[in-house]
């Protein structure tokens, strides 16, 4: 078994699609740090004193209208707790650098799930390539266990997108430290983001799992990148297309990305809507939800177990020439 994961190893670090993936990862991540630069840059004189007379402008004008405009959305037949307006705030004013905690929330983000989606293409192409070329075939011819051979690959890329993930966030983190801590900015919440992103961690290797298994049984990397995209087509129609559909928003503890959510998160909260009848006529109350953490672990652990499962069954029934 370590003779065969060193191969998988060499094989999957000489792929120049996994290079290439990498490097566009490394480039992203490494232009996102102009914009966490501009955000906890403290704001000129100028922009401070514009943005001053703004907010105070703002401020004036909800301080003598925000009733009137609270009873116009009560009369309009929304739940009067929605229609509650909050006065405006300096922090939205651009008065001050973006606090540290924000802006490693938002860096944390993006590296997360561009690793995470990255992962799951260098997985899926990984073994796809070997179906395409029919090099599977030959490997077989060597070693004919078929159990060995799915497991070597499967940990190969799992522990490589574990890798990746470790070291995207750990850079995204200590460039928000740095740039905070440059512009005179104090560094707070740090455990919390650290947490984060080592649940986030948990991302890019289950991606990659599913990766590795659409691209073993669909057989070609293009196929695993059209169940992806017809994925975040149903995603869309259900968010934005039925997103005022009770039924449809039902379905969100039951989704993928909600529990993913739930999992980066610490628990993923969204809006159920629920038509009701009152005296100005039929309105609409959204009712919060939550995905816990512990469900979306649970879940993913499920559709993983299955998803492998299901794979190694495939390769291990299917003829591969």
């Amino acid at each position: 078994m370590i003779r065969l994961l060193g191969a998988e190893i060499n094989r999957l670090r000489s792929r120049r699609f996994t290079l290439i993936t990498l490097l566009a990862v490394v480039m992203i991540l490494s232009i996102f740090q102009l914009q966490v630069n501009s955000a906890v840059s403290p704001p000129s004189a100028e922009a401070v004193a514009a943005n001053q007379a703004q907010y105070e402008r703002d401020l004036k004008e909800w301080e003598q209208h925000h009733e009137e405009w609270e009873q116009q959305c009560v009369d309009s037949g929304q739940p009067k707790e929605q229609c509650a307006g909050t006065a405006p705030t300096k922090e939205n004013y651009g008065l001050q650098a973006v606090p540290f905690a924000e802006v490693a929330l938002i860096s944390l983000l993006l590296a997360i799930y561009l690793t995470g989606l990255a992962m799951f293409l260098v997985a899926a192409s990984f073994i796809g390539a070997e179906f395409t070329t029919g090099a599977i075939a030959n490997w077989l011819s060597f070693l004919p266990r078929r159990v060995p051979v799915f497991a070597s690959k499967l940990i190969t890329v799992t522990t490589f997108a574990l890798l990746v993930s470790v070291l995207a966030s750990a850079f995204v983190l200590a460039m928000a430290a740095l740039l905070t801590s440059v512009h005179g900015g104090e560094v707070t919440e740090l455990g919390a983001q650290v947490s984060m992103a080592g649940r986030g961690v948990a991302i890019a290797g289950a991606l990659a799992v599913v990766g590795y298994c659409v691209g073993l049984m669909t057989r070609h990397t293009a196929a695993a990148l059209g169940v992806l995209l017809g994925y975040l087509f149903v995603w869309f129609i259900r968010n934005a297309v039925l997103g005022e559909q009770a039924w449809a928003q039902r379905l969100t503890p039951w989704s993928p990305e909600a529990n993913l959510a739930a999992i980066v998160d610490n628990g993923y909260q969204y809006a159920l809507p629920v038509q009701k009848l009152t005296e100005g006529g039929l309105s609409v109350e959204y009712l919060q939800r939550e995905v816990t953490l512990a469900h979306g672990a649970i879940y993913w652990a499920v559709l993983l177990a299955g998803l492998i499962i299901m794979a190694l069954l495939i390769f291990r029934r299917r003829d591969v020439t």
